[in-house]
């Protein structure tokens, strides 16, 4: 009886042994791995231009005033451009005493009073963007940066660089496996990623308010590029 116990169990074993063996193992199975990259472009459609008012005095008020009078004629500015109020946000407030290092007295010394406006500007209407540019520092804004340019094709742009990708991907590992006498299986992984997209700078950099209130007309907002790339290991097959 014990012989016939020790014999089912050697039988189950074996049975065992077998149908692992009829398993594919992940780690031996033959494969290839590759990247694909593409780019795709959209036609910018607005821009955000970010500016700041900023202004030095000794008296409180009389900073605070300087702002506050500078900031109207922005807006009166756009107002004749017309830019909506609701693309314009000017309440980017700061205010701050100012001091200054005495090296005799080794002491701080008050200098007076910094105040700031800090102001966003959603342009829908890019051939009006040097127009606002040169209105902006006539109106005392004296700090303008870089406008953001931006695309309501910006989605559908990235995923056509994403198709694009994939199809280079593919391409190369086709190469890849009939140069090794393989064919190209199933896509087994996949992961992809993208780079944040390329923002042309309209006319330069828009931190020197000299420059930039010379000839509106050079602003060209150019395209957005958009890269994506993908990795896929594919299965090789006979």
């Amino acid at each position: 009886m014990i012989r016939v116990i020790i014999l089912c169990s050697l039988l189950v074993a074996s049975a065992c042994t077998v149908a692992d063996e009829g398993r594919a193992n992940p780690e031996t199975e033959r494969t290839v791995s590759v990247s694909g990259n593409a780019t795709a472009s959209a036609t910018p459609d607005s821009a955000l231009v970010d500016m700041g008012i900023v202004v030095r005095s000794k008296q409180l008020g009389e900073a605070q005033s300087r702002v506050a009078e500078q900031t109207n004629a922005l807006l009166e500015a756009t107002d004749k451009l017309g830019i909506d109020r609701s693309k314009i946000d000017t309440t980017g407030a700061n205010v701050r005493p100012e001091y200054r290092w005495n090296r005799n007295t080794e002491q701080q010394e008050f200098v007076g009073y910094i105040a700031e406006r800090r102001i966003s500007v959603t342009v829908e209407e890019l051939e009006i963007l040097g127009q606002l540019i040169e209105g902006a520092v006539s109106a005392g804004v004296n700090q303008v940066s870089s406008p953001v340019l931006q695309s309501a094709g910006r989605e559908a742009a990235y995923r056509e660089a994403l198709k694009r990708a994939a199809l280079n991907a593919r391409s190369n590992a086709e190469i890849l496996a009939s140069t090794l006498g393989a064919s190209l299986g199933d896509a087994i992984k996949v992961n992809a990623s993208s780079a944040v997209p390329f923002q042309p700078r309209a006319g330069g950099n828009l931190f020197s308010v000299a420059e930039s209130a010379a000839a509106p007309a050079s602003y060209n907002p150019g395209e957005l590029t958009f890269n994506a790339t993908v990795n896929v290991t594919f299965a090789l097959v006979d």
